[in-house]
């Protein structure tokens, strides 16, 4: 009888200074060339699974391991942290995390390198990998300049240099536009195909992956609560979901009898010789909530950090309330717009939880700090983040680290809220709470500029869709009118579930 890729035997493990442990009795087998999803509220324990079975728990994250983690029947309490690389390759949350060189060349080189394969196969896998994910025009690119979704794909690509046996991604589609999502996990089901690589993915969007997976795993509060097939998820889970098959109704913003808040014309910002944004004009309404949409690398986050300030245009005009506010700086523009970034270590700075989510206020709020205090109290309460109020916000995990963020902005009630990928991370729960958050805000008369991947969740709660391609603003349009263009584009993965293509 062939021996499992993975036998996990009691896993229990606790971080050093929790009462409770992340994984609890853990008990768990992968067979070779199997294909398991995992899955679960955000902070339910995925992750830390993940650095157990790549072996980075116990020895490079302080606590008490119990249990065995055993890989092609190697005892990961054996060896030092990365020494089973080659055998387990970890895709993490954060892509950033784990990019270590300047260039892509030397990113995706690095790892076999390491495990001292000739140069002539280094040289195959790195082009290998690097058309897995869509990226050969990444090749001599450096990496401080890609975009969070070409991160993700040169992550990803670093990991399949190595050829491991067992492969793990944490959330690897979370940054990643639908066409590239689609390529990723057509290569992984390639690979589990031909090569027979036991592959495990954790996710909280799980409507691509059930086609190409064997078995799916719930976990809740550090266990495994069920493991099930595809099929028997469908039947249990998926009916449920009631904003993947109804649009919410809401109004467009009145738009005839009202003026633009924010007013955004021939915006251009280039990178030395390259335009990353071109001639970009729209307005924005209050009471309206629009999506930016558009392959990774269009030049989404560079817009929404351009309306705040944080990247100066070469030209172009952006307008508050009539008023040209291109010269300001961010300070200045900082109480009437409020930035959650993609990547949430970028803006946290304090050392516990509740202080993280009271900075911004601070400066930014007219209001008394008593007055403010108690409603970061009910916003943390709300977003499940009250009892790590005085945890360092460092220890949370990225879909927790994102609520924060987003709760220190919203804290202090900016007129537009500017969200780069705020679903990441997030399970289906914390989607619906965030979507009841935006349509608060809309009903203030607020704007939400937001970068979604998820067109099940702009059909749901958006007005309008700004489509960017290649630094170019392409359509400019109502949600419904965006689908019909997109689909006459022929970009069919960016239509949300069961939409219906017109016949032409």
């Amino acid at each position: 009888m062939t021996k499992p890729v993975v036998a996990i035997r009691e896993l229990t493990f606790t971080y050093s200074g929790s009462d409770a442990p992340a994984l609890d009795r853990i008990n768990l087998k992968i067979n070779r060339g199997e294909f398991l999803t995992i899955t679960g509220a955000s902070g339910c324990g995925k992750s830390t699974l993940a650095l157990c079975l790549a072996g980075f728990i116990p020895y490079a994250y302080a606590g008490k391991m119990d249990g065995k983690v055993l890989i092609e029947g190697k005892d990961t309490g054996d060896y030092p942290a990365g020494g089973l690389s080659g055998i387990v390759g970890l895709v993490q949350q954060n892509p950033e995390a784990q990019l270590c060189t300047l260039t892509v060349l030397d990113e995706v080189a690095f790892g076999p390198e390491n495990l001292r394969i000739p140069p002539e196969e280094i040289r195959e896998r790195v082009s290998f990998a690097l058309k897995a994910v869509g990226a050969e025009d990444l090749t001599n690119r450096q990496v401080h300049t890609l975009s969070g979704g070409e991160k993700q794909r040169v992550a990803i690509a670093s990991v399949l240099a190595m050829t491991p046996s067992l492969l793990i991604l944490d959330e690897p589609t979370a940054s990643l536009d639908p066409s590239c999502t689609g390529e990723v996990l057509w290569t992984l089901e390639k690979l589990r195909r031909e090569q027979e690589i036991s592959i495990i993915v954790i996710e909280h969007r799980l409507e691509k992956l059930m086609p190409i997976s064997d078995r799916l795993l719930i976990m809740e509060k550090g266990r495994i609560i069920k493991d099930i097939s595809p099929r028997e998820y469908q039947k249990m889970y998926y009916s449920n979901r009631t904003w993947l098959r109804e649009v919410r109704p809401c109004s467009n913003a009145e738009k005839d009898t009202q003026e633009p808040l924010l007013t955004v014309k021939n915006l251009r910002i280039s990178y030395e010789t390259k335009d990353i944004l071109s001639g970009i004009s729209f307005s924005a309404y209050p009471g309206e909530t629009i999506a930016v949409m558009g392959d990774n690398g269009s030049g989404k986050t560079t817009l929404l950090l351009a309306l705040l300030g944080v990247i100066k245009s070469q030209e172009g005009i952006i307008c508050l309330k009539g008023e040209d506010i291109t010269q300001n700086k961010v300070a200045k523009r900082a109480k009437e717009f409020g930035l959650s970034f993609q990547n949430p270590n970028h803006q946290i700075f304090e050392n516990t939880v509740f202080k993280e989510a009271m900075l911004p206020s601070r400066f930014l709020s007219p209001k008394a700090p008593e007055e403010i205090e108690g409603i970061i109290n009910q916003l943390l309460e709300k977003f499940g983040l009250k009892s790590y109020g005085e945890k360092n916000p460092f220890t949370l995990s990225l879909g927790e680290k994102k609520r924060l963020t987003l709760v220190s902005v919203i804290a202090y009630n900016p007129r537009i809220l500017i969200l780069d990928e705020p679903l990441v991370g997030q399970d289906s729960e914390r989607i619906d709470l965030l979507m009841d958050v935006l349509q608060e805000h809309c009903a203030r008369g607020g704007i939400t500029l937001m970068v979604c991947h998820e067109p099940n969740v702009v059909n749901y709660c958006c007005h309008r869709v700004l489509f960017l391609e290649k630094g170019e603003l392409l359509i400019d349009a109502s949600v419904k009118e965006a689908w019909a263009k997109l689909a006459r584009l022929g970009k069919e993965d960016y239509l949300p579930l069961g939409y219906q293509i017109p016949s032409r």
